[in-house]
């Protein structure tokens, strides 16, 4: 009975353990940043406030509505002034003003006001809609970057604390090898405490990449919206390089980046925007008025309860547009002004991210020839640390050139590391720049 619930607790124990940290796909990663990243909320008020402003656009259509009620009275407050009436007799008599109370009055008035510049009232609401579409659309490409970015860099510095975890338990096993052969009298005083020290000046460095670990862990779960104190642990691979990257290829791509988007519908805007103005200034206003009025209690009526009704119809047009070098025109022209300026601010923004994007290619293929180097002195150290390793059990070979053959494998395990993560996250920047997926280049590319 006790085994069977010793069995029972530790089953209990590994399964609190391994529901601890919760596995995370960059996929899963991805999708939690949209949902959870407080930045992408924030701009998503945005998108919901300009969908509003489409979606409730009919009511450019409706009239100013105005309900007033109104209650009045005059008199003489020092000297009252005198009106001639009839009196009883028929005979037309002076008498002074005395308090009248003109009563209360209830009105409802309408004002209804419709320019030809209505239809760009409209379009302009939808532009300004495309505008937090994009604007959203780029904010969640950029979230989306540094997530992919942080996630790859952590699982690259995971492997490098288990390449230098490796060459620590390597460096313990050569000590404990030097202090035998030392006992055994086969090994100086000098090696042993060399293999001691290199043993021990290992530590510092392994603990320092844990402590990165954790710090950028952190960061991403900031990213991701996650309680900082959640257990996390990543799943992934780390993808492989791509070889032979062409502008060519990318050059279909650069209109289509967020950047020069957004600078298209603010062209479209402007432009919208400046023919709105030009036919509010001058093409004419149809206006029409109307006003309801209800009085009760007017000492100046004989009946104690009124009503009247008055409407007018009007066409205005504003003449002070057609004068030259009016305020108007003025602004018409600093409209297009703008425009002019944007449009060329949009070439000198297309030849400055086609100059990048040749840059960066010619980095990315560098560093593709760079990782393939590595991998190739990758296996130049260890077939040298290997044959130096036999040699140094043979006793041919010191400790120390031993030591420096170990840690010349470990350097190039990091740097075969290092340079596959700044291709990784420069290739990342470049598809954010032109706005395309990975699999769109590549379909053996898995992000």
């Amino acid at each position: 009975m006790n085994r069977k619930l010793l069995l029972l607790l530790v089953l209990l124990i590994v399964g609190i353990f391994s529901l601890g940290a919760n596995p995370l796909t960059l996929d899963d990663a991805l999708e939690r940043a949209r949902v959870h990243n407080l930045s992408l909320q924030s701009n998503a008020i945005d998108v919901n406030a300009a969908k509003r402003d489409v979606d409730t656009s009919w009511n450019l259509f409706l009239p100013s509505l105005n309900l007033s009620l109104s209650h009045s009275g005059s008199g003489p407050v020092f000297n009252a002034a005198e009106q001639t009436v009839m009196g009883p007799t028929g005979s037309f008599i002076t008498v002074p003003n005395s308090f009248k109370d003109t009563g209360l009055a209830l009105g409802l008035s309408m004002q209804f006001t419709l320019n030809a510049a209505v239809k760009e009232q409209l379009e302009s609401y939808n532009l300004g809609y495309q505008i937090q579409k994009v604007t959203y659309e780029q904010a969640k490409a950029e979230v989306q970057r540094n997530v992919t970015q942080l996630f790859y860099y952590l699982l690259m510095e995971k492997q490098n604390i288990e390449v230098q975890e490796a060459n620590l338990e390597l460096a313990r096993q050569q000590w404990e090898d030097v202090k035998k052969k030392y006992e055994e009298g086969f090994a100086s005083e000098v090696e042993l405490l060399t293999s001691e020290l290199s043993y021990e000046q290992m530590k510092p460095p392994l603990q320092q990449s844990r402590n990165q670990y954790e710090s950028n862990l952190l960061s991403l779960k900031a990213l991701l919206g996650m309680d900082l104190s959640e257990p996390l642990e990543l799943e992934g691979e780390i993808p492989s390089l791509m070889k032979n990257l062409e502008v060519a290829e990318l050059k279909e791509y650069l209109a289509k980046s967020y950047s020069i988007t957004l600078l298209d519908l603010n062209l479209a805007q402007i432009e919208k925007q400046k023919e709105l103005n030009r036919k509010q200034a001058f093409t004419p206003s149809l206006s029409l008025q109307g006003k309801y009025d209800v009085s009760a209690w007017n000492d100046l009526y004989s009946n104690s309860f009124s009503d009247s009704f008055s409407y007018s119809v009007s066409v205005v047009l504003p003449l002070d547009g057609f004068i030259p070098n009016s305020r108007t025109q003025v602004g018409l022209a600093s409209m297009e002004d703008s425009l002019n300026k944007l449009a060329l601010q949009r070439k000198q923004a297309l030849r400055q991210m086609e100059a990048r994007v040749i840059s960066q290619v010619q980095n990315l293929n560098m560093l593709s020839l760079q990782a393939d180097l590595a991998e190739q002195s990758i296996a130049v150290s260890e077939r040298l640390y290997e044959a130096q390793e036999i040699q140094y059990n043979s006793g041919y070979l010191d400790f120390v050139t031993l030591e420096g053959a170990r840690n010349n494998l470990m350097r190039a395990k990091q740097g075969l590391l290092g340079v596959q993560y700044q291709y990784i996250s420069a290739l990342i920047d470049l598809f954010y720049d032109l706005n395309i997926q990975m699999k769109e280049l590549n379909s053996s590319y898995e992000s």
